[in-house]
């Protein structure tokens, strides 16, 4: 298969397009760089730096992509507090822009990492699924509303 991995420098991100790539798969990676480092990746997966939210540059990386795995995204809860615009235009406007594109190049297949911080204290010793969703900072609740946006 071909796939395009977003955020895919990443902490995620790396590892999950190096064991794709090591399976036989084609692999593009697209990352601003802005928390992932592109020597991690194996030389054979085919590395854009850049943003989520540039159209002209997603359009060419999803030519003939079979899935996308949307990992791009800040991650810091305490940075999110300081600064929920740029965690908003990130990890909600980033979303809708991918979804946008797929959409509009007809990809059927995408994979999000949300984070289980979209849960927020629940007082059960162990989160899943089934729970209602109680994000307690701007970082879980821009996952949840990415979460939301790629269900619609």
């Amino acid at each position: 298969m071909r796939f395009l991995v977003t955020g895919g420098a990443g902490f995620l991100g790396a590892p999950l397009a190096n064991y794709l790539v090591k399976q036989g798969h084609s692999v593009r990676v697209l990352d601003d760089l802005s928390a992932g480092d592109a020597a991690r990746l194996d030389p054979a997966v085919n590395f854009t730096r850049g943003d989520v939210e540039d159209k002209p540059k997603v359009w060419r990386l999803l030519n003939k992509i079979d899935c996308v795995y949307h990992l791009a995204a800040r991650v810091t809860v305490p940075e999110s507090v300081l600064y929920p615009k740029e965690y908003n235009r990130t990890n909600v406007s980033g979303t809708v822009a991918i979804m946008e594109a797929m959409r509009d190049a007809g990809i059927k297949r995408v994979v999000l990492a949300s984070s289980g911080a979209v849960y927020g204290e629940q007082g059960v010793p162990l989160v899943h699924e089934s729970l209602l969703p109680h994000p307690d900072s701007p970082y879980a609740a821009s996952k949840l509303a990415a979460e939301s946006y790629v269900r619609t």
